[in-house]
């Protein structure tokens, strides 16, 4: 009897990622080094970690998004949401990204957002978040 050839599918997404597509998939903490990465680090920072100041230090001195502006954001978010954020570079320093927050109620909200990155000192800072209709 033949074998049966393995499953070649990706893994199932659940929670926050339930039905996102994209290049990159994550809720996990990202890195500096690239521009999913940065994007999946403070989107890793805003909700996971809830900390503005973790969130301001990945974007760049002029991105005109303030401690003040993301501290009162996280506040407004229910304790114990998750996210998934999706990432589709679309240029080198630009990147559609779908960004799920799944409330503890189980209720979902979805955003779309361009969000543009540039080169400041040892790699990418994010230097604007536009969102999409």
């Amino acid at each position: 009897m033949p074998a049966t050839p393995a499953s070649t599918s990706p893994p199932s997404l659940a929670g926050a990622c339930t039905g996102l597509s994209a290049t990159t998939i994550t809720s996990g903490p990202g890195d500096a080094s690239t521009m999913p990465g940065v994007i999946a680090a403070f989107e890793y920072a805003y909700y996971h970690l809830r900390s503005a100041a973790a969130a301001m230090l990945l974007l760049a001195p002029d991105s005109a998004i303030s401690a003040e502006s993301l501290a009162a954001g996280i506040a407004s978010i229910p304790l114990g949401t998750t996210h998934c954020v999706a990432i589709t570079p679309i240029a080198d320093t630009t990147a559609n990204v779908h960004l799920a927050e799944l409330h503890p109620d189980h209720t979902r909200t979805d955003y779309l957002q361009v969000i543009n990155l540039r080169s400041v000192g040892a790699g990418p800072l994010i230097s604007n978040i536009q969102r999409q209709g």
